[in-house]
């Protein structure tokens, strides 16, 4: 027995040493193979002459004649057939219709992992297949998954046995093998393919783009070491040409395309030199009107630049910091024009109430008094006139309207300058009367303005002229004089809001610099215009104003109103929280032989206008206890029609406040400081309502 175990053990280890040789010798073929695989992939550059080869050497490990490699399209849910071995016409048209999913193939897509299918026949997944594997002499399929470096399936790579078989774990292991090397290739042609995608977008997108941009990198080899530094297009899109003004070659100099200006090139080599994003404003060469702003960044070997057309944007800063500019010079001009009506009415109520002045002195204090406060109303009467055309609440009340009586009323308004500073007023207008349309008391105020801005800038002893005529469908008036001029530069600014040509000019006899746009705004409300020329500094100025005739309704030309004959005597409520206005508006009824109630607050106004029915109630708007409306609400309910005449007595003088004191049931609305003239003939009309 111990002869026998001895003589079986050379035996068993006869035999172990042939299977270990033949393993390694198995091993060492398929290293040969997978090398040999290698080699000839670097030979090939297309992705399908790769998959193939890689093909081959799977279906010789395997002994199959038949094999595919199938790969996922974009959409992600069908395969395309990107290598074939041995594969029948009829056979590649089915496998290209297979979606994840179907067979093997779409199977180990689907779940990412190995599908072995061991008997095609007696298997029911492989069932729509049947035919065509037995067609083809198929009993046996063997696929692998091709997974991408992210993770990705990218497809399957089968081999179709002849047999029904299984593969054992050297072909699995080499299956393995072989799906890492062509999904690497795979994965290669599909970044490849992506990138090259993504710069032809990329490409487009900037050649079609309406933003100029381009792409600078440093010139190389100087021909002199000490060289300024040049820069060069390595890119620059069609709206970059178009912006230089000319087709930009490859590889042409910056400099060139800017024509040699040093001044447009320098902020490029700045940004090039700082070698980090920046940002600069830049005009290009002979297009001194339009501005560009431009960002730079460094990019590998070169700069990017984007050129943003921001023209119009610092246009409109230009303008809000010359209107914020403007805005400051008419606060300071307002203020000054404010006070300068201040200090004589200050000084005349001194005058008045000095123990020893004499009666005249004392006369001569009140007409101060009475013009430098008509001077300032017309300062706030202008103030509200321009707020309501700017937002277009001023309506005009067109009428037949006689042109001298316009010309006459103008003249009358501008008379005081013109005499204080002694000019000559010269007037051509036709000698027949001309009837139009238009609005006589804005119209009048539109020329007074202009005459009134002719006497301010021209020197004392100068000569104005004043000529109205008709051309064709317009009256056309026109103001000229010598004075100082307008500026070229100047003069398309003249009509905007607070321009003045020179705000503290001696010459100019001060203003809120809002005239000449108030007249604008009237006459284009009248659908007219105002144009103004001038030769310069000390040639004078011309302002032509131009209004349609329109057609004439009726006959009621500009006239003066009829002077208020004396009233009777009345009994009015004066209410007020002021008290200095209270009381002076009560002496001066007083003076008039009325009968004079006074209140502090709504609430006593109410009172005595319950207790002493008083025929006419003169009440301020913004009073404590119940400010004007509500007693104006208050005793139209309680009185009914024996309401007295009720009239708001207000500094709120614009049309929404009109319209707010009628909806409360003034009869009628005055501003301060009140015209005493208008009052009287209000007050002439009696208990009669004056709506």
């Amino acid at each position: 027995m111990f002869l026998s175990f001895r003589g079986a053990w050379p035996l068993r280890c006869l035999g172990t040493g042939r299977q270990e040789r033949a393993d390694l010798s198995r091993q060492v073929t398929d290293l040969q193979a997978l090398h040999e695989l290698s080699s000839r992939l670097l030979e090939v550059r297309s992705l399908e002459q790769q998959l193939h080869l890689i093909l081959q050497t799977l279906c010789r490990f395997h002994g199959a004649r038949l094999g595919a490699v199938l790969l996922c399209e974009p959409d992600g849910s069908t395969l395309r057939v990107a290598a074939g071995e041995g594969l029948s016409e009829h056979t590649r048209q089915v496998l290209s219709r297979l979606r994840r999913g179907d067979g093997a193939c779409g199977q180990a897509v689907q779940s990412a992992r190995r599908v072995v299918v061991r008997d095609v026949q007696a298997d029911p997944r492989y069932a729509p297949w049947h035919a065509l594997a037995r067609e083809q002499g198929v009993h046996g399929v063997h696929s692998t998954p091709l997974i991408a470096l992210d993770g990705q399936v990218i497809g399957a790579m089968s081999v179709y046995l002849s047999q029904a078989d299984e593969p054992d774990e050297r072909l699995r292991h080499l299956a393995d093998i072989c799906a890492r090397k062509a999904a690497v290739h795979a994965d290669r042609e599909r970044s490849q393919r992506r990138a090259q995608r993504a710069d032809e977008r990329l490409a487009g997108v900037m050649a079609s783009s309406p933003l100029p941009f381009g792409i600078l990198e440093p010139c190389e080899g100087a021909a002199e070491a000490d060289a300024a530094p040049q820069l060069r297009w390595a890119y620059a899109n069609t709206a970059a040409a178009a912006l230089l003004g000319r087709s930009i070659a490859a590889q042409a100099l910056l400099r060139d395309t800017l024509g040699g200006d040093e001044a447009a090139l320098q902020p490029f080599l700045t940004a090039a030199a700082a070698g980090r994003g920046s940002g600069f404003d830049w005009q290009p060469p002979g297009a001194a009107r339009r501005c560009f702003h431009v960002i730079a960044s460094p990019v590998p070997q070169g700069l990017a630049v984007w050129f943003t057309d921001v023209t119009q944007s610092r246009r409109q800063e230009q303008a809000l910091r010359e209107t914020d500019r403007r805005k400051d010079e008419f606060l300071a001009t307002l203020a000054h024009e404010l006070r300068n009506p201040l200090a004589p009415i200050r000084q005349a109520a001194q005058v008045s109430r000095a123990p020893n002045a004499t009666e005249a002195q004392r006369r001569w204090s009140h007409e101060v008094i009475d013009r430098q406060v008509g001077h300032m109303a017309l300062l706030l009467d202008d103030l509200l006139d321009m707020s309501r055309v700017t937002r277009g609440k001023l309506a005009l009340r067109k009428c037949a309207t006689e042109l001298r009586a316009v010309l006459d009323a103008a003249i009358e308004t501008a008379r005081p300058l013109l005499d204080a500073k002694q000019h000559r007023l010269e007037v051509e207008a036709p000698d027949e009367p001309l009837c139009f349309e238009a609005d006589p008391l804005r119209l009048a105020q539109i020329l007074s303005n202009l005459l009134t801005n002719a006497a301010k800038y021209t020197d004392p002893g100068g000569h104005i002229r004043l000529r109205a005529q008709v051309q064709g469908a317009e009256v056309v008036v026109s103001v000229a004089d010598n004075g100082i001029g307008i500026p070229a530069e100047v003069l398309p600014t003249v009509f905007g809001m607070f321009s003045q040509v020179s705000a503290h000019d001696e010459r100019s006899a001060g203003g809120l610099g809002i005239g000449l746009a108030l007249s604008r705004g009237l006459a284009e409300l009248h659908g007219g215009r105002i144009d103004a020329a001038s030769a310069g500094v000390g040639q004078g100025s011309e302002f032509t104003l131009r209004v349609p005739v329109g057609r004439v309704r009726s006959a009621n030309p500009l006239a003066e109103t009829p002077a208020a004959g004396p009233a009777g005597a009345l009994r009015v409520l004066v209410a007020d929280d002021n008290a200095d206005a209270r009381d002076s508006l009560s002496t001066l009824l007083a003076l008039h032989g009325h009968e004079v109630l006074s209140a502090a607050d709504g609430n006593e106004a109410l009172r005595l206008l319950e207790q002493q029915r008083p025929q006419v109630a003169l009440l301020d708007i913004g009073m404590p206890g119940r400010d004007g409306h509500e007693v104006a609400r208050a005793a139209r309910e309680r009185l009914g029609p024996d309401c007295p005449l009720l009239v708001a007595v207000t500094g709120w003088a614009q049309d929404q406040d009109r319209s707010r004191s009628r909806d409360a049931g003034f009869d009628g609305h005055l501003s301060k400081p009140v015209d005493l003239g208008a009052l009287l003939a209000l007050l002439q009309q009696g208990p009669a309502r004056a709506v």
